[in-house]
């Protein structure tokens, strides 16, 4: 089996494949190890692949179109990985490399809508995978000094990822050069086939996040039976796989090495937070029901938040002011997700009324009838399964998420005893503003049609619910970090 990645140090290549010719562009910084990546074709991995597309449709984007190259995931960190879509120029010894900018279609530098969708398709990807981090991804040019760490009292730094389609059919990044006294840069192939912007946003942003992981200190997740990538396991919403092996369209995460005969065990999350200056972001809802944060469970957009690290669970508490029925959704990233949910309904003592964790699923769901009272809504990341097998433990499932809810006037008549009937198109929950863009609110879209939410054992027909909150007893404040809001599967909703 050819070795698919290669480590340079000075001007010598430790490699037993025959490209060690196509990598003297752009050079080699003298002392430091350069890994580069020639990742599976598509061809090499359509079996996973094929599972999860963008689905039927245009894509909802995180952002008005015009505001492409103002993307940030975290814009109060001060920690960063720029994006680099429009050309770069690298001082290397007595010489300067320069990157055209990336190009699919058209002029060089008039990026077009096709372009930007793609741009913005692959931030929102490249950005769930660092979102539990105190780090900002963005496609705004930060400047060279806060990416280059100059030592004394510098806090601010980082990385340009230079996105480019090229003759050079590889990606690479120098290793743990995340931290360095000068702007050094990582390399991302835009992939093979610009014709299609699935397959395009997707390889930049698997590209990027994988040659970001080498800088922070990460090696490749492979296994002991000679494959360089894993490549995943697993089918439907929950194909698992490793961002530093090779993640495709599936359920992508960090990783501590826990799936069949692999050859890393590398605790991802640990180094990446410990050795590059950054941590992981502060928690953005309590995780008890005492620091719960008080929301309108009556707004079809209730909250949203992120899951930060595995022991997090984040809490909230509502009111019902009279008995009804409630259909309550906790979804992922509707783009490329790394967090599979798992949420229980809780009565005002804590104790909990029901779960929802779909085998199948990444999403959690209730349609319940609750009588007037107050609640709590837990949020937690989980596995499936076993990770020897097909599938995963809660270590990497970290990320966003939202909360939507209706109640039983929108879900019209319910019918029967169990079931729910069809809950209809939830709306527009508003224009919620861009996921951490410096002042360029965006509209998130609409968050489609739930579709029929199924037979549901907790459902029952109750009275009319004009369901407005009344004085909560919670302390808190409501967090948005809106991305794309979407309504997803399978009910849940079952009693402990």
């Amino acid at each position: 089996m050819r070795v698919r990645s290669l480590a340079l140090i000075g001007a010598f290549t430790v490699s037993s494949t025959s490209f060690a010719q196509d990598v003297s562009p752009p050079g080699i910084k003298p002392e430091r190890v350069k890994i580069i990546d020639y990742f599976p074709l598509p061809s090499e991995t359509d079996s996973l692949r094929a599972i999860a597309k963008t689905g039927a449709g245009p894509p909802l984007l995180p952002a008005p179109l015009e505001d492409t190259f103002l993307l940030h995931s975290n814009p109060d960190a001060t920690k960063v990985i720029y994006l680099d879509f429009d050309g770069h120029t690298a001082p290397w010894a007595w010489l300067e490399i320069v990157y055209s900018p990336w190009n699919m279609e058209g002029p060089a530098f008039n990026f077009s809508e096709t372009e930007r969708t793609v741009i913005q398709l692959a931030w929102q990807s490249i950005s769930e995978d660092f979102l539990p981090f105190d780090l900002d991804v963005t496609t705004e040019d930060p400047g060279v000094e806060a990416l280059r760490n100059t030592g004394g009292d510098d806090t601010e730094w980082g990385i340009r990822a230079v996105i480019n389609h090229s003759t050079y059919y590889y990606s690479w990044a120098y290793g743990d050069s995340f931290s360095d006294s000068e702007d050094t840069e990582l390399f991302a192939w835009s992939g093979p086939d610009l014709s299609s912007v699935d397959e395009t946003w997707i390889w930049i942003a698997d590209s990027v996040s994988h040659e970001a992981g080498h800088s922070l200190g990460l090696s490749h997740d492979g296994t002991t039976t000679g494959t360089e990538y894993y490549r995943g396991h697993g089918a439907g919403d929950i194909a698992w796989s490793s961002i530093m092996g090779w993640t495709n369209y599936g359920l992508s995460q960090w990783d501590r090495g826990e799936y069949t005969d692999a050859n890393n065990q590398q605790d991802d999350l640990s180094i990446i937070t410990t050795g590059n200056g950054f941590g992981y972001r502060p928690d953005d809802h309590g995780s008890t029901t005492e620091t719960a944060t008080a929301v309108d469970i009556d707004l079809p957009f209730v909250a949203d938040g992120i899951i930060e690290q595995s022991s997090d669970i984040d809490y909230f508490g509502f009111t019902m002011v009279r008995d009804g029925d409630r259909m309550i959704t906790v979804s992922p990233d509707s783009l490329a997700p790394n967090l599979d949910i798992a949420a229980a309904i809780h009565d005002a003592d804590g104790a909990v009324l029901y779960t929802s964790n779909p085998p199948t699923a990444l999403d959690a769901e209730f349609d319940v009838f609750l009588t007037a009272g107050d609640y709590y809504l837990s949020v937690d990341g989980t596995g499936y399964d076993d990770p020897d097998s097909d599938g995963y433990s809660d270590y990497g499932t970290l990320g966003y998420y939202t909360i939507e809810s209706t109640f039983d006037e929108d879900l019209g008549d319910s019918g029967d005893s169990g079931d729910s009937g069809n809950p209809g198109d939830s709306g527009n929950p508003g224009d919620s503003g861009n996921s951490g863009d410096s002042g360029n609110s965006g509209d998130s879209g609409n968050s489609g049609n739930s579709g029929n939410s199924g037979d549901s054992e907790d459902s029952s027909t109750g009275a009319s619910c004009g369901c407005t909150t009344g004085d909560a007893p919670w302390l808190g404040s409501m967090f948005l970090l809106p991305l794309l809001l979407v309504r997803r599967r399978d009910p849940g909703g079952t009693q402990p």
